[in-house]
């Protein structure tokens, strides 16, 4: 067997050294901050003519004859009560299908209890017919919950 190889020697990474241009000089001199009168700020504002600030060109006229918001959409206005699109016509109730649903339902599920608890219990097995008795109590009072006061009309 060949001898193992010597590992090489350990690289050290860094960032690259650079070179910081200054462009102010450095002074170690405090900078002086101009004072800030506030009484003289807010006699500038309250003044009529605030000081510094350049007039203001007064607002152009309308030009006559130029597009006048106002006037087209009472003209669309007007031409739509002409044809007669903003009359409000009565909206008609619909039947609701939901005691119809209801009854189609408790029906059904009736029907379907009644017929076990005839056919399967009947008098030789009075656990089924109980159960089906009680199944009947239960729909009728759960779809009647949630059909009347859990769903809205429909």
């Amino acid at each position: 067997m060949p001898a193992d190889d010597p590992d090489p020697p350990r690289k050290f990474y860094d960032f690259k050294s650079r070179e910081i241009e200054s462009v102010n000089a450095p002074t170690n001199e405090p900078q002086a901050i101009p004072a800030i009168d506030v009484h003289q700020l807010l006699r500038q504002a309250n003044s009529a003519k605030p000081g510094g600030v350049a007039p203001t060109a007064p607002p152009a006229a309308p030009v006559p004859g130029a597009n006048d918001v106002h006037a087209t959409l009472r003209e669309n206005v007007a031409r739509a009560n002409a044809f007669g699109l903003n009359e409000l016509k009565p909206i008609e109730k619909r039947p609701s299908r939901r005691k119809r649903d209801f009854l189609f339902l408790v029906i059904t599920s009736n029907v379907g209890f009644g017929l076990i608890a005839l056919l399967m219990g009947g008098l030789s097995n009075p656990i089924v017919f109980v159960s089906a008795i009680a199944g009947i109590a239960l729909v009728n009072v759960s779809l009647g919950w949630v059909m009347f006061f859990i769903m809205d009309d429909y």
